[in-house]
């Protein structure tokens, strides 16, 4: 898939599964995101995984 295509066919989740998600792929996806790019390659971010199902309720209620 070239840029124009993942640009033209993006979608926008706001509903996700009640199933975990299973370990290689968190791992492919978390590898992804800390090989992103960013400005001046300050890659000042942190990755977080809550996976117990309360505390991310508590969190979303924090977040808004």
């Amino acid at each position: 898939m070239n840029i124009f295509q993942a640009i033209k066919t993006r979608r926008s989740v706001r509903q996700y599964q009640p199933k975990p998600v299973p370990e290689d792929k968190l791992r492919k996806v978390l590898e992804a995101a800390r090989l992103a790019p960013s400005a001046h390659n300050a890659q000042d971010w942190k990755f977080v995984v809550v996976k117990d199902k309360e505390k991310r309720e508590v969190l979303a209620q924090a977040a808004g």
